[in-house]
């Protein structure tokens, strides 16, 4: 979780923004480059054969794009988020997609021999793997069924429609072939996920271990100061005519001094919190809610932060989203909203944005509950946290609350 990093997701079950599904997609990069090296060798004297069926700019573009994209992804993927790695690889598979569509205009010189068949046509898997990495499973089986089914017209084209049914059958074959990889990319995926979410639960459940741990401690230095010093000075101060000595009086200052520190450490050392649980906490909260509003995270952080901080953050971004439910609908036009959290080592800022009818934010009342006191109110009342409201009417409304070091 150190790079930076935009996660989108809809709002649903919170989930880790990087781990083990990052080292999947990484291992999965490193595979596919491997997987194009090996079609390349496979494919290299069709490449050459076929020549002659396409335009030479075509076949260089073509193939540049198809064999060397890999190659440029599992370089950069070391360094890269498990969201800059989904991009690359849904626009992979877009423009694998366009390289094999593109054969039609670029086929000149047909019809090839009815053995022969288009190069880029034995490649989907290519192009339906990432798919699977880039994209909701729904979306990538979709994207498999489409260009396996692409293939038929394209050979067909090839050898002049003289056999429709092998055409058929290939397509078939590519879709089965194909399935298979698109299983293990995405159960993969899914396992990644699973492993994320249990890591997240488990570093929650551990920090709130420490936490009641803590709390006990300080419970049995707070025993131990009260039975040796408060109450001693009790005694000392009620025994036998002795509560205006000098001993007595000392042993009093030094009590009270003790107690005194006391509050100062407690009150001086806030209840932190994992970034993991404030996620999990925004996804929930969202969830229930509104079902229209879509949840991204953006950046990275390891520290953790005051868990008064992250409550009222969420505190705020419900109400932000309340408001937006009730208020920023005109007529019965869909109102599209986004919950956005910014991630940095010395900042947390979540904004709140929907495309509604937006307000005059000057014209609220100052007895409006929702803005005044659950958003800015609350929020600024915090230290090192602000919170901003910018809209205006027929140009919906931004919310931005955050919390600096």
């Amino acid at each position: 979780m150190n790079t930076s990093s935009r996660v989108n997701f809809r709002v649903g079950p919170p989930a880790s923004v990087e781990g083990a599904e990052l080292g999947v997609v990484r291992s999965m990069t490193t595979v596919l480059a491997a997987a194009t090296l090996l079609f390349l060798a496979l494919t290299a004297s069709s490449f050459f054969e076929q020549a002659q069926y396409a335009y030479p700019y075509w076949q260089f573009v073509a193939g540049l794009a198809v064999f060397g994209t890999p190659m440029l992804m599992a370089a950069v993927a070391p360094w890269s988020s498990l969201h800059q790695l989904r991009i690359l690889h849904g626009a992979y598979a877009v423009i694998f997609t366009v390289a094999v569509l593109s054969w039609v205009p670029a086929f000149i010189n047909g019809p090839m021999p009815p053995e022969m068949a288009p190069w880029t046509v034995g490649l989907t898997a290519l192009g339906t793997v990432p798919a699977a990495i880039a994209w909701r499973p729904v979306v990538a089986w979709a994207f498999l069924l489409g260009n396996s089914f692409a293939i038929t017209p394209i050979r067909i084209l090839a050898d002049g429609g003289a056999d429709v049914s092998l055409a058929v059958q290939f397509a078939f074959f590519t879709i089965t072939v194909c399935a298979a990889f698109t299983a293990v990319a995405t159960v993969a995926m899914g396992a990644g996920r699973e492993v994320d979410a249990a890591t997240a639960a488990a570093r929650t459940s551990t920090m709130r271990a420490a936490a009641l741990t803590a709390r006990g401690e300080e419970q049995a230095h707070l025993d131990a100061l009260v039975h040796d010093e408060v109450i001693a000075t009790i005694f000392a101060a009620a025994g036998a005519g002795r509560s205006d000595s000098a001993s007595t009086r000392l042993q009093a200052a030094r009590t009270i001094s003790r107690l005194s520190e006391l509050k100062h450490a407690t009150a001086s050392v806030p209840e932190l919190i994992h970034i993991d649980y404030l996620i999990q906490g925004l996804t929930t909260s969202i969830n229930e809610t509104t079902d229209a509003a879509t949840f991204a995270v953006e950046g990275s952080r390891r520290e953790p932060l005051p868990s008064s901080i992250a409550s009222a953050l969420i505190e705020a971004t419900v109400e932000a989203l309340r408001n937006s439910v009730v208020h920023a609908a005109a007529a019965a036009e869909p109102v599209s909203r986004a919950v956005l959290l910014r991630l940095a080592a010395d900042r947390v800022e979540i904004s709140v944005t929907d495309d509604g009818q937006g307000f005059d934010p000057h014209s609220v009342p100052a007895n409006r509950l929702g803005i005044v006191v659950s958003i800015l109110g609350r929020v600024q009342a915090l230290p090192g946290a602000y919170a901003t409201v910018a809209s205006q009417p027929g140009d919906g409304t931004r919310v931005t609350v955050g919390w600096t070091e």
